[in-house]
């Protein structure tokens, strides 16, 4: 029989999980040391009741916080992630708890997932009676600067005997109340890269004598537009953007410079084509040096891989939230080509992430704006649907 509960049974819990989120609102946080964060989660849990606990998972510098809610009978061991990181962008929305620093804010709803995760472990630390580990994991770092890497690599997966992996993310496109899944390639491999093109600066009424690096950025540019369109599977998704090209002074009207540079970002799903998109961008970068006489150097950086929703764990889970939510509360939604740092723990485990609904009259600005808010409405609904998945797969057989 299936173990259901139900957001009616978190409200209460979901009242303290809002007021702690608003705390973690009012002082954001960037990068992976996040001590005031870490100091609001672990009160929390302290006040919770909460005795098993570690902090600093990650390394020293890394404010990962861990708690572990072991039920009173023997089962597997489930990991429930919440991203705990704010964004570099200067708050515009007006709430009460509105950021109190410049250029920070949550703009992703990552309080919230914290918020939402501490109203679970507080609901579940009042009741006991599961079979079991839940393992609340709570990870700094997932905006740029790959949190979830260094906590596995710090043994997250090892010392709490983790053997699936499940979270969240808020989405604006979804009515409250609601959520939605993806099976199989859910996010995208976010690379990025930067090019240098060496040449020959001079005079720019003397152009025979130099060899103009801005001239190959400029053609490089165009060139790499064609990787995607001419070498990958029209059934098949990638993107190049160039998001910078640099020369030169712009006092420097007739310099021409030694140095041009060009960087910008690649995203896939199937490794084969991130190959493709490496292994082109090289050849582009290297021909384009010929052609101009010059020195051409690509860096291209693989920062988070693909998220892989196992598509067993996605029909499991999903058969779970509709029996919690109903079948009309369930959607499916499109994958994207965002990057996600969960990505990491999928690899080390099977499990999934779904998206939680945010959307209504008061709720509709997109993440990474600075008129973004997480919808406090949205609490119940992802803590039920998540503790109901932990404790039906801590109690049931590997998938």
């Amino acid at each position: 029989m299936d173990i259901l509960i139900k957001p009616s049974q978190l409200e209460e819990s979901a009242k303290i999980g809002a007021a702690i989120r608003h705390t973690i609102h009012e002082e954001p946080e960037l990068g992976l040391y996040l001590p005031k964060t870490q100091e609001k989660i672990v009160k929390a849990l302290e006040s919770f009741g909460v005795k098993n606990f570690s902090t600093f998972v990650g390394g020293n510098d890394v404010t990962g916080v861990v708690a572990v809610i072991e039920g009173n009978r023997p089962g597997r061991t489930i990991g429930l992630r919440a991203d705990s990181d704010a964004l570099p962008l200067d708050e515009k929305t007006c709430a009460q708890w509105q950021s109190k620093s410049e250029m920070k804010m949550h703009a992703c709803g990552h309080d919230g997932h914290v918020a939402t995760l501490l109203t679970l472990v507080h609901y579940l630390n009042q009741h006991r009676d599961f079979a079991g580990k839940i393992v609340a994991v709570f990870q700094p770092g997932e905006e740029g600067y790959a949190g979830a890497k260094y906590m596995l690599e710090d043994g997250l997966v090892e010392k709490f005997g983790i053997e699936e992996f499940y979270a969240l993310h808020c989405e604006p496109s979804v009515d409250v109340g609601k959520v939605g899944f993806i099976s199989g390639y859910a996010t995208a491999n976010a690379d990025v890269f930067k090019i240098k093109f060496t040449g020959k600066g001079g005079h720019g009424s003397r152009p025979h004598l130099t060899k103009d690096p801005l001239i190959a950025a400029c053609q490089c540019v165009l060139s790499l537009q064609t990787i995607v369109a001419r070498n990958v599977d029209p059934s098949k998704s990638a993107v190049v953007s160039v998001g910078c090209v640099s020369a030169g002074e712009p006092s420097g009207s007739s310099v021409v410079p030694d140095h041009a540079y060009i960087v910008g970002t690649c995203r896939s799903f199937e490794p084969e084509v991130q190959d493709t998109l490496i292994n082109r961008m090289q050849q582009v970068v290297d021909g384009t040096a010929q052609v101009f006489c010059m020195e051409g150097e690509l860096e291209y950086k693989k920062l988070y891989p693909a998220m892989f929703n196992n598509p067993k764990n996605v029909a499991e889970a999903r058969r779970l939230a509709e029996e919690v939510l109903g079948k009309d509360n369930v959607v499916t939604k499109e994958r994207t080509m965002g990057g996600e740092d969960f990505s990491f723990m999928l690899l080390a485990k099977p499990g999934c992430l779904f998206r939680l609904g945010m959307k209504d009259e008061t709720h509709s600005a997109s993440v990474h704006n600075p008129y973004f808010d997480f919808n406090d409405k949205a609490i119940a609904t992802g803590a039920a649907t998540l503790l109901s998945i932990a404790l039906n797969r801590a109690a049931g057989q590997p998938l």
